[in-house]
């Protein structure tokens, strides 16, 4: 068969050209990190609102919770005396002299109010001087009322006794200066700075 007669198949193009390709997306640059952009950051409970930050922020003490020793008021009419100012909280009122054994030559210091005597820490009196006779928490107290100006000694609640010279302290004593008081193989001498002459409420001329 001659080539001329052979049958040749076209295709109709059709009605719409076919949609252009879509360009394909070229990944964005990614940018230099910025040392100087802005950093957020949680707020501190202190830094909040008062009513936003109230239950975060930790409780104050409140000043009203301190205790104070302040001059009666009646004895203050009575007598014209001054209440202590706050440099005066706990003024020295006397002072116990070690005399004889463990400490000889130590003072301690007598405040108002009630001064426990022992060898443990937190004892107003603290005698640890090696005397281990002496109880560990209030083996005597020794009393200064700023009302009466009076000094009183009482035995606490250990089992060796509290002495004035060989006398036992078995009730409240009352102290005028001098006394030797003594406590297992110690001996005190109490010397006392307050009393019916001066107090530290009086006011001085």
């Amino acid at each position: 068969m001659e080539e001329q007669d052979k049958t040749r198949i076209i295709r109709r193009p059709s009605a719409q050209p076919p949609p252009p390709p879509i360009p394909s997306r070229q990944a964005e640059p990614s940018l230099p990190e910025n040392p100087d952009k802005t950093r957020i950051l949680p707020r501190r409970p202190e830094d909040l609102p008062a009513q936003e930050g109230a239950a975060k922020r930790p409780a104050q003490p409140a000043e009203d919770d301190k205790t104070v020793i302040l001059t009666p008021p009646s004895r203050e009419r009575a007598t014209g005396e001054a209440p202590l100012d706050d440099a005066m909280i706990d003024p020295i009122v006397g002072w116990l002299v070690v005399v004889a054994g463990p400490g000889r030559g130590h003072a301690l210091q007598l405040g108002h109010g009630m001064n426990s005597i022992g060898r443990a820490e937190g004892q107003r009196c603290k005698l640890d001087f090696g005397d281990t006779e002496i109880s560990r928490k209030i083996h005597a107290t020794l009393t200064y009322d700023p009302r009466g100006r009076k000094f009183y000694l009482m035995h606490g609640g250990g089992q060796n006794l509290t002495y004035i010279g060989e006398t036992p302290v078995l009730a409240p004593v009352v102290l005028n200066g001098g006394e030797l008081i003594s406590l297992g193989k110690t001996t005190l001498k109490f010397i006392p700075l307050c009393g019916p002459d001066f107090d530290w409420s009086k006011k001085m001329d």
